[in-house]
C-alpha cells in the first residue's frame, strides 16, 4: 500500500470480502482468488501494482482459521476458539 487511499481500499475490500463470504470457506477463498479483485485494484491504483496481491495474501492468511469455522468476519478469535485450537495442535 503505498497511499492513505489504497490502505483505506485494502481495508474496505478486506471487510467486503469477508461479509459477501460470510461463513462459507469456499467462497472466502474463491473471492480472493478472482480475476475482478486484480482488475479492480490495478484500475483504482495503478501505480500500486502489488495491492491486490496484499489483499489475497491477507484473505488467504485466515483460510487455516476459516476451515476451523473461526472468521473474522464475527471479530477477533474468542478465548475459548484459541484454548481449542491449542487442543487440536497438541
Amino acid at each position: 500500500m503505498k497511499t492513505e487511499e489504497s490502505a483505506l481500499w485494502f481495508c474496505a475490500k478486506i471487510k467486503a470480502i469477508r461479509t459477501e463470504a460470510g461463513h462459507d470457506v469456499k467462497k472466502l477463498e474463491a473471492l480472493a482468488q478472482s480475476p475482478e479483485l486484480v482488475a479492480e485494484a490495478a484500475a483504482r491504483f495503478p501505480d500500486d501494482p502489488f495491492l491486490a496481491a496484499q489483499v489475497r495474501t491477507a484473505i488467504e492468511l485466515e483460510l487455516p482459521l476459516a476451515r476451523r469455522g473461526i472468521f473474522l468476519l464475527d471479530g477477533p478469535p474468542t478465548d475459548e476458539q484459541i484454548a481449542e485450537l491449542h487442543r487440536q495442535n497438541k
